[in-house]
């Protein structure tokens, strides 16, 4: 039998996708399990979907959060029994193998485990499109501050002392949708032992109003900003061209197209290789579009 696993998910009105979120964890082939289930005050019928499943071990914790999710899952974290952590976001779903393929490489040392999700648009159409990990190269804090997080919450399962050997999840404001980044740095900076599993083994809920159409670049470098000293001034420039290329990305999808041109000509100009491609090529698109 497996270690208990705490299965943390925070929820607020997506009483029309945690039904589908909590069958995937009752079909899991791992059974040793607990779900903790952190609700900002729902005003759907979330307690009727979770009145479902009363066959399922269920800590069932209310919270004003006040839109930070990073205080949901550290109370769901601290009232786990479990020692293994597995996140899931209440509207992703997992396939019936991902608790079992996770643990197995748990059970040989790695402290945190992650791997691809495919994704799903509203309709619950599969998008042929997938949200890929990749392997880290050491020293992997820096890898991830350079080239961004590919990370998803939804698919790491990690030992709970790491995360309180890290301070659990930065509750900040100004760091919100970003926070997990800003931990999968801590873990890789402490040097746990992290495990990229090559599989897609669950799906994520893609929203038009979700993060894809918000401006990630503030909360992004909020997150990396602290870890600035332990960088060189090359590595840290190139990690906020990065950032600049994501602001104006977003500005090019909310047509604003002079104020896009104007933080692509920075990204350009402090950006690498790759960088510098795209950030010319959305120039020249700009100009055409303005």
């Amino acid at each position: 039998m497996s270690e208990l696993i705490s299965i943390v998910i925070p929820t607020y009105n997506h009483a029309h996708y945690l039904e589908r979120c909590l069958k995937s964890i009752e079909n899991q082939t791992i059974k040793n399990y607990e779900i903790i289930l952190i609700d900002n005050h729902s005003i759907d019928n979330t307690k009727q979907i979770i009145n479902k499943f009363k066959n399922l071990p269920i800590k069932y914790l209310l919270i004003k959060n006040e839109g930070i999710y990073a205080k949901s899952r550290n109370l769901g974290i601290k009232n786990s029994s479990g020692n293994i952590i597995a996140f899931l976001d209440s509207d992703d779903w997992w396939k019936n193998n991902k608790l079992f393929e996770c643990y197995e490489y748990i059970k040989k040392g790695y402290d945190m485990v992650y791997h691809d999700l495919e994704v799903v648009n509203q309709d619950n159409q599969r998008k042929q499109k997938y949200l890929r990990g990749r392997v880290l190269k050491d020293p992997k804090f820096k890898d991830l501050i350079i080239n961004g997080n590919q990370i998803n919450n939804s698919s790491v399962v990690i030992k709970k002392e790491v995360l309180q050997k890290i301070k659990f999840i930065n509750e900040n404001k100004h760091m919100k949708a970003a926070e997990d980044y800003n931990t999968w740095i801590k873990v890789c900076l402490n040097n746990f032992k992290i495990f990229y599993l090559n599989k897609n083994l669950g799906f994520y809920q893609h929203h038009d109003e979700g993060g894809s159409r918000k401006n990630m670049a503030n909360c992004t470098l909020v997150a990396i900003k602290e870890f600035k000293n332990l960088m060189s001034q090359n590595e840290f420039k190139t990690a906020i061209s990065r950032i600049t290329y994501m602001n104006a990305k977003f500005l090019f999808t909310k047509k604003s197209y002079s104020k896009s041109i104007i933080k692509f000509k920075l990204a350009f100009s402090t950006g690498k290789n790759l960088i510098k491609l795209k950030s010319l090529f959305y120039i020249i698109l700009s100009q055409i579009k303005k």
